[in-house]
């Protein structure tokens, strides 16, 4: 024997499972205001942006020649002045020691191998090397190292905004 006993009317049913419109208003004003925070935020918040590559060091009599090895798409963020550090990471027993320099000249010839376009860019160092520790470092062989170029400061919403505006401008 089954009792179905249906207490409520078809319209109270269909009222009760609605979601009422004044909820669904706030929570999507509540969104849009998150969202809007978040962009505005993200346009006054900056930040250092580091160029993430290799160097490759070497000793040559008096002067010491670190090559930055600069991916092709990241050289028009790169200025003269800009700083470099090293980092020694990757060397067997020189955890935690950098060496920080600066951009001397900016290069100008597009290298390619193995599909991978980059430029090549020369520090001269006539000084001893010393590490942000006060360690001087001699270098007897030609060692990669990993390093870190720091441009200028940029917004997230730039980083953000740039590469869909450089899309836009390849279309046309």
């Amino acid at each position: 024997m089954e009792d179905n006993i249906e207490l409520r009317s078809e319209k109270v049913r269909n009222i009760i499972g609605q979601i009422p419109p004044r909820v669904i208003r706030v929570g999507i004003s509540v969104i849009f205001l998150i969202i809007a925070g978040l962009l505005v935020g993200s346009y006054f918040f900056k930040y250092d942006y580091a160029v993430k590559t290799t160097a490759l060091i070497s000793q040559h009599n008096d002067t010491t020649v670190i090559q930055l090895t600069i991916p092709a798409i990241e050289k028009d963020k790169i200025k003269q002045g800009n700083k470099v550090i090293l980092y020694f990471s990757n060397v067997q027993d020189v955890y935690n020691q950098n060496i920080e320099t600066k951009i001397q000249t900016l290069p100008q010839t597009l290298q390619i191998q193995n599909k991978k376009g980059f430029f090549i860019a020369k520090i001269y160092v006539t000084t001893s090397l010393e590490t942000t520790k006060d360690n001087k470092i001699k270098i007897l062989s030609p060692t990669e190292v990993r390093a870190e170029i720091i441009t200028e400061k940029i917004s997230f919403f730039q980083r953000i905004i740039e590469p869909m505006t450089g899309i836009l401008r390849s279309k046309k």
